[in-house]
């Protein structure tokens, strides 16, 4: 393998190791303390993020790595606990918007706060 390959690879490994080693202890301090995982908070931190009062489902699929099926199935979980609501587009029929309930937004507030602290922990 050639010095640049080599180093491509090793690269690629460690970016990896990184994602996989943050991603399982964010999934565990989640897990622990919110009875959340990763895939969840992702959905609840994308629609708190959302500029609008609600969140496209449409758009939501488009800013995580998740298949439409993943997200589809993630937001029934989060719909099911009361921490999302999903609601009709008046305009268009086919599109479905999204926001937190108030118990989304006190449990994102409180495991944003744990989420930041496990990023900052494995990455800084």
């Amino acid at each position: 393998m050639a010095t640049t390959d080599r180093q491509l690879v090793e690269q690629w490994r460690s970016i990896q190791d990184a994602y996989f080693r943050t991603s399982c202890a964010i999934d565990r301090a989640l897990e622990s303390k919110f009875d959340i995982g990763l895939n969840e908070f992702e959905i609840l931190d994308l629609v708190a993020e959302s500029s609008d009062t609600a969140c496209r489902m449409k758009a939501l699929g488009e800013r995580t790595p998740m298949t439409q099926s993943a997200v589809s199935k993630v937001v029934d979980r989060l719909e099911k606990a009361g921490l999302l609501a999903r609601h009709s587009c008046a305009d268009d029929r086919r599109s479905l918007f999204l926001e937190l309930t108030e118990a989304g937004r006190k449990l994102h507030k409180q495991a944003a706060v744990e989420h930041r602290a496990v990023l900052k922990e494995n990455l800084s």
